[in-house]
């Protein structure tokens, strides 16, 4: 019996080249989201968290490598990011991906519509792909994401 595994991708599909530099992610809590009253799906969202003199563990900018999870660089900046499992299989580290391309090394929770439409990426097992990103953190506090986890957890 043959067992597919969509999710995950083979170590060659992995491979970052070597000389390429460190991305620039740009991240912005969910919480100062909703505590300014903002809308996600504003374009202008990271402009007004940049104008917004919010705290480092609301928005800020951190240099991850290519092959670097997000959640690993956060926390080696001495972020404290959502997180519980870092092997893929719950929500608890869930971000939102508002601009350029990050990918997952492995997926076993999120759905491929979750992941191509709602822009959804693990930030446990996530690296990025393109130079800059703009990411929002600790999306579990969604109201989506919440009803997603409890009902696959």
């Amino acid at each position: 019996m043959d067992i597919e595994l969509p999710a995950v991708r083979s170590n060659a599909e992995t491979v970052v080249e070597e000389d390429l530099p460190p991305s620039t992610v740009e991240y912005l809590n969910y919480r100062a989201i909703e505590h300014n009253d903002w809308d996600l799906d504003d374009a202008d969202l990271f402009e007004k968290a940049a104008a917004a003199d919010l705290d480092e563990r609301d928005y800020g900018i951190i240099e991850v490598e290519r092959d670097e999870p997000l959640l690993r660089a956060a926390q080696r900046a001495g972020l404290k990011w959502p997180f519980q499992c870092r092997s893929a299989t719950c929500a608890m580290c869930v971000g939102i991906l508002k601009s350029g391309e990050a990918d997952m090394d492995m997926n076993l929770f999120l759905e491929d519509e979750e992941i191509e439409e709602r822009n959804m990426r693990l930030t446990c097992v996530c690296a990025p792909v393109s130079d800059d990103l703009q990411i929002v953190v600790n999306a579990i506090q969604m109201p989506y994401a919440r009803e997603i986890a409890q009902n696959r957890g």
